[in-house]
C-alpha cells in the first residue's frame, strides 16, 4: 500500500530555509558608550593634572559599579524582528526586501550587515538608483545564540560564493 504525501518537498524548503530573527536592545551599545566617555574623562584628567591615582581609583571603582549594574540579569523586551533566508534575502517591518552583500561581516562584537535595497520583484539590476545601500550593525548581545549562529552563517556562505 503506498501512502500519500499531503506536503510538497517544495512548500518543507521554502519554510526551513526562512528565518526570523528578533533584535533586543543591546547592552554592549551602552557600556561602549559610557566606557568612551569615561576613558576621555580619565585621560583629560591625567594629562592636565598629573592625577594618576585619582584616574585609577575611578577607573577601578567605574569597573565595579558597571559590572555589578551589568551582572544584573533581565530580560529585554523585543525591538524589532525581521525574516531573512539562506540566501540573505530579507525582509523588514518595512515591508521592503533587502539583499545581505558578500561585504557583511560578523565578529565575537556583532555582525555588520550591508544591505542593498531591491525592488518589488525581487530582481537585483545594477543600476545607479538600486546601488544605495544600507548598513546595519546589530551587537552580539541583541541576538539569541541561534540568531547570532544563523546569520554568521549566511554571512560566511555569502562570502564564500563571491
Amino acid at each position: 500500500m503506498k501512502t500519500v504525501n499531503l506536503t510538497p518537498w517544495c512548500s518543507l524548503f521554502s519554510n526551513a530555509s526562512k528565518f526570523s530573527i528578533s533584535v533586543k536592545k543591546s547592552q554592549y551599545r551602552t557600556l561602549f558608550q559610557i566606557t568612551s566617555v569615561v576613558v576621555c574623562l580619565l585621560l583629560m584628567l591625567i594629562f592636565f593634572t598629573y592625577a594618576y591615582l585619582l584616574a585609577l581609583s575611578i577607573a577601578v571603582i567605574f569597573i565595579i559599579l558597571f559590572g555589578l549594574l551589568n551582572a544584573k540579569i533581565n530580560q529585554q523586551p523585543i525591538d524589532s524582528t525581521f525574516e531573512i533566508n539562506s540566501q540573505g534575502l530579507c525582509s523588514f517591518e518595512d515591508n521592503n526586501i533587502y539583499q545581505v552583500q558578500a561585504n557583511s561581516r560578523f565578529s565575537f562584537l556583532g555582525c555588520w550587515l550591508v544591505l542593498q535595497t531591491l525592488p518589488s520583484n525581487g530582481l537585483l539590476l545594477n543600476t545607479e538608483k538600486n546601488n544605495f545601500k544600507n548598513v546595519l550593525f546589530i551587537y552580539r548581545d541583541s541576538l539569541s545564540k541561534q540568531d547570532f549562529s544563523r546569520l554568521s552563517r549566511i554571512i560566511s556562505q555569502l562570502n564564500h560564493h563571491h
